[in-house]
């Protein structure tokens, strides 16, 4: 019976013990928190009451709750094997070391870690800076109590790349950004590009593709999400043309209702070959013709005209009274060249006369009106 009595007191004094170490550590992590502005467990938590952490507590993130606690609003307890089914297996998330990461997933002994074993996995933890430096986590899983539970903290130093302690081994996980394969783009046929793993219906991800201003009259781009169609014109030049896609997620509650929104970007770059169709040269026009028309003399005026595409077509000529503002310009005469009179000699009357030329591809040239004086209405002669 004294043996039993002596177990049973043992078992209350290392209880108490523990209990009271887990609150010294407890206040020194406290002055860390005032010093370093790291996100940790609050500061008034101690051992007094245990209380169970429930899916409606927003000030934690524990296990799988460190993944949909950062991408949602809504939290949800996940398993080992529900993490790696939802973000890792189906390769949404990719290990990355780089300040891309935004996930953290530990291992507690180094043959699990080496092996990826889903059951090797003691916690998740959330990087909540773009330098990867700063990590909100707890360790458990079901039925874990949100205080007198020990926490861990990358142990990475930056400047000496100090390692964390041998007796935890993490990896770093990435959004993923992959894109599908896809064919050699040709000139007017439209093509596709898509993210390989969409995340934006699990973690509502939001995706945008851009091109650089100086592309955007050879290559059309539409669409937001997880794909895009692209189009060359049959002008677009033969070089390498860059598309950019960006990505954001971890807009959730991370933290006391604060979010941390993580932003990717990938580049790819697509060499467009073959010669393109050449540029068409601008249609262009002028005329030349006589400046002064009296009862006695005829007036000529010839347009000469380049670029464009032939056959040129549609020649007209236009004039209105100079004089009045309220006149309009009406079509004279058609062909190259043309010639005007007049039969009166009452006064001098002023007109301005100009030409309009179309090319076989529909463009349009008008050149500049020249003004014109003769002693009275002009009009069309056959010579």
């Amino acid at each position: 019976m004294k043996n039993v009595k002596f177990i049973f007191m043992s078992f209350i004094a290392l209880a108490v013990l523990s209990c009271s170490e887990e609150t010294i550590r407890q206040n020194d992590e406290t002055s860390v928190i005032k010093s370093t502005g790291s996100t940790k467990k609050p500061a008034g938590e101690d051992c007094s009451t245990k209380a169970l952490l429930v899916s409606e507590d927003n000030l934690y993130n524990c296990f799988g709750l460190a993944f949909s606690l950062s991408e949602t609003e809504d939290k949800k307890k996940l398993e080992n094997y529900e993490i790696y089914d939802q973000f890792i297996t189906t390769g949404i998330f990719v290990e990355d070391n780089s300040s891309n990461a935004s996930k953290v997933l530990y291992w507690n002994n180094e043959p699990d870690f080496i092996a990826k074993r889903v059951q090797g996995i003691t916690h998740a933890a959330i990087l909540t800076d773009g330098a990867g430096s700063t990590v909100y986590s707890k360790e458990g899983s079901i039925g874990l109590y949100k205080n007198c539970i020990e926490y861990y903290y990358l142990w990475e130093d930056k400047t000496t790349n100090t390692p964390p302690p041998p007796n935890h081994f993490y990896r770093k996980y990435a959004l993923n950004l992959e894109l599908n394969p896809y064919t050699s783009p040709v000139r007017t046929v439209p093509f596709t590009l898509s993210v390989a793993h969409d995340a934006s219906a699990l973690l509502e991800a939001s995706y945008s593709w851009e091109i650089a201003a100086a592309d955007a009259n050879y290559l059309q781009i539409a669409g937001s999400g997880g794909s895009c169609t692209l189009k060359f014109s049959e002008f677009a030049p033969k070089k390498n043309y860059t598309i950019t896609l960006k990505a954001k997620h971890q807009r959730g509650r991370i933290y006391n209702g604060i979010s941390v929104p993580k932003e990717l970007s990938k580049s790819v770059t697509i060499n467009l070959q073959g010669d393109p169709t050449p540029l068409p040269v601008a249609l262009t026009a002028s005329f030349t013709g006589s400046n002064y028309v009296t009862q006695s003399s005829v007036g000529s005026w010839t347009a000469t005209i380049s670029g464009g595409a032939l056959p040129y077509q549609h020649f007209s000529w236009w004039i209105k009274r100079h004089q009045d503002p309220n006149s309009f310009y009406t079509q004279i005469a058609t062909g190259n060249p043309i010639h005007l009179y007049t039969t009166t000699s009452s006064k001098p009357t002023y007109f301005d006369l100009y030409f309009r030329v179309v090319d076989a591809n529909n463009q349009i040239f008008i050149t500049a009106p020249q003004l014109i004086q003769s002693t009275g209405p002009l009009e069309l002669i056959d010579l």
